[in-house]
């Protein structure tokens, strides 16, 4: 018991301890205008700038969410 409760205690601070990857070069993003429906929990969603030119949607309740056509 003492082993899991101290493994998940280092695998915490580790996790923790990592630095939070650095902000994209703003050549590098290119302008969209997305919108995104959770069909989970309904949650809606406006994306503006992707990084690249591989638009994946975003996820949210562990899906993905669904493109909703502009209107």
């Amino acid at each position: 018991m003492f082993a899991a409760i101290l493994g998940a205690g280092v695998w915490g601070i580790r996790l923790l301890a990592q630095p939070v990857p650095p902000e994209p070069a703003l050549e590098d993003l290119i302008e969209v205008e997305a919108r995104y429906h959770c069909t989970v929990c309904g949650m809606r969603l406006t994306v503006t700038r992707i990084q690249g030119d591989e638009e994946k949607p975003p996820r949210h309740c562990r899906e993905e969410m669904d493109l909703v056509p502009n209107s």
